[in-house]
């Protein structure tokens, strides 16, 4: 793939029928502007780094958000979610250690990441407890939604840096 698509994403409504589709619609929509930030940027331009020292680049934080969200993957008992962290055995870079010829494997992991947490949490109780943990389901939307914003402004800034996009 040489550049990566731009999603089209939706407004949340400003009366949601209820508590959970406000959480689900508000974490879509942060998911999504991650996705817009990304979109029509070649790899190259998705590893840019923002200013040194920091290793922040677009493509890290996609890799970053793909095992964020993994908070809502201990709901369905499955296996670990195999990310691509690691290019290389023994490497413990992170979302700090990109590579290009791995990004559109890394949108992969991301979208699948994305998938399963959709589908481990879908029916239950907001008030459902994390098994093994102490956080319910509620406080791990909000959560979420939370960490994607914080991030979401990094990557503004990224994209400004890169093309001089800027907005929503």
């Amino acid at each position: 793939m040489s550049t990566w698509s731009t999603p089209e994403r939706v407004v949340p409504p400003n009366n949601p029928v209820d508590e959970r589709a406000a959480l689900e619609d508000r974490l879509e929509f942060q998911r999504t502007t991650l996705l817009m930030k990304c979109g029509g940027l070649t790899p190259e331009q998705l590893a840019l780094r923002s200013v040194p020292p920091s290793p922040l680049s677009l493509l890290g934080l996609v890799r970053h958000l793909s095992g964020v969200e993994a908070w809502f993957h201990e709901y369905d008992d499955l296996p670990d979610h195999q990310y691509f962290w690691d290019y290389a055995p023994g490497s413990t870079g992170g979302s700090a250690d990109v590579d290009i010829a791995h990004a559109d494997d890394d949108l992969a992991s991301y979208l699948a990441s994305v998938a399963r947490s959709r589908a481990a949490v879908a029916g239950l109780s907001l008030d459902e407890v994390s098994p093994g943990e102490d956080y319910t389901l509620r406080w791990i939307y909000l959560h979420l939604i939370e960490e994607y914003a914080r991030h979401n402004g990094h990557a503004d800034f990224l994209r400004e840096r890169i093309d001089g996009t800027t907005g929503e």
